[in-house]
């Protein structure tokens, strides 16, 4: 690890839930993060207060990934402050917990815009950046749903599942750059709450249900998603590009 020059990351969605997790693991590191709250400012507070507890150093730039200005407005916050970036973690997203048909043309345009066009926005505002870093980094937060229909979310599905192909194609453009870029598909993870806390519903027929699903796994907990970000940060990853890694306890294999 690069601890000695002190790197940089900017971790979006880390007020709360996996994002704060990725922060607390980083940051104990000695990787100096960005915390990025869209809404709740009060729980990026709290994560704060535990990085600076613990010894590490970060600060709160509070930011709606979906507008264009304040994107590049936490890739300013950070170079004004820290003048490098080394690290991006694109986590950020929304899950409103729709069927098919009870999405309508403005809803699913919100999602994109935060779940793709998010990731994509700052991808292209941290690029200047991450190309002058000796070890640049991007992470993309992926989910399960992006592989595996599972009849409670499509909008969500399609968004997790176009971020595997970003993070390919990114990571093909990037080699030039010495930048790696990869997907970390996650399972259920234990968290306070996703954002807007929208009711859960699901209809799995029958058919596709997996007897051995009583048997099914704990949910992931957010350090061990940040754990997999620092190897992946690593000098010993740097071979690692254009991957997508499966972090969901096993449950892909019951469910």
């Amino acid at each position: 690890m690069e601890k000695a020059e002190k790197r940089v990351a900017l971790v979006t969605g880390s007020g709360k839930g996996i994002g704060a997790g990725v922060v607390r693991v980083l940051s104990s590191a000695g990787i100096r993060c960005l915390i990025n709250c869209n809404t709740n400012r009060q729980m990026a507070e709290e994560t704060l207060r535990c990085v600076r507890d613990a010894g590490g150093e970060a600060f709160i730039v509070q930011a709606d990934v979906s507008d264009p200005a304040q994107a590049r407005m936490l890739v300013d916050a950070v170079m004004e402050r820290w003048g490098r970036l080394d690290i991006l973690v694109n986590n950020a997203a929304m899950q409103y917990n729709r069927f098919v048909d009870e999405y309508d043309l403005s809803l699913i345009r919100r999602l994109w815009n935060i779940n793709v066009g998010g990731y994509w926005r700052m991808i292209r505002e941290a690029y200047p950046y991450l190309r002058l870093s000796p070890q640049p980094r991007i992470i993309n937060i992926g989910s399960v749903h992006g592989k595996r229909p599972t009849c409670f979310d499509a909008g969500y599905a399609m968004t997790k599942g176009a971020i595997r192909m970003l993070t390919r194609e990114a990571a093909l453009e990037f080699l030039r750059d010495g930048i790696t870029v990869n997907c970390l598909t996650l399972g259920g993870c234990k968290i306070e709450f996703k954002t807007g806390d929208f009711a859960f519903h699901s209809y799995r027929p029958k058919g596709v249900m997996n007897p051995a699903g009583r048997h099914a796994s704990r949910l992931v907990l957010p350090e061990e998603v940040g754990h997999m970000i620092l190897y992946l940060c690593s000098p010993e990853a740097s071979g690692i590009t254009g991957d997508c890694i499966r972090i969901d306890a096993g449950q892909s294999l019951v469910f």
